[in-house]
């Protein structure tokens, strides 16, 4: 037992002999499932004409149906996705000053036509969705 390590020497929890460091074997570390062709969407930032689409497209149909959104608006653009539609950071965007703006700068018209749809669509939305969630059923004497 010279050569090899007694569990009183080791802290492990499974009495092992000890291994030189030559026959450690080598284990390769498990890739992620995507195959290696495949790699991760380049977000790409929003033109300002792309933002006038949104806003017109949330005009119309409001908040809520992203799906319709992106036919409307986006059809063409296979590289936008329906969480990819920034409305929720055009609202901030229109709420903060012009100072702390980030990015390509959004035309003041554009951001004051954001608040006037957001404020419109959060008053009625909520009653359409009150709507649909209460079941039809009748009540028969």
């Amino acid at each position: 037992m010279s050569s090899q390590r007694t569990t009183s020497e080791s802290k492990a929890l499974v009495p092992a002999p000890s291994a030189k460091q030559d026959a450690l074997a080598v284990v390769s570390v498990r890739k992620s499932k995507r195959s290696e062709s495949t790699q991760r969407r380049i977000r790409k930032p929003f033109t300002v004409a792309e933002a006038e689409a949104l806003v017109q497209a949330v005009e119309k149909l409001g908040t809520g149906r992203w799906r319709d959104v992106k036919l409307r608006a986006f059809d063409n653009a296979k590289h936008r996705t329906y969480v990819d539609l920034k409305w929720k950071t055009l609202v901030h965007t229109a709420g903060i000053s012009p100072q702390q703006r980030r990015g390509e700068p959004v035309p003041q018209e554009l951001l004051d036509r954001v608040l006037t749809a957001h404020a419109y669509w959060s008053q009625h939305q909520p009653k359409q969705q009150q709507l649909k969630s209460q079941p039809d059923t009748c009540l028969l004497l």
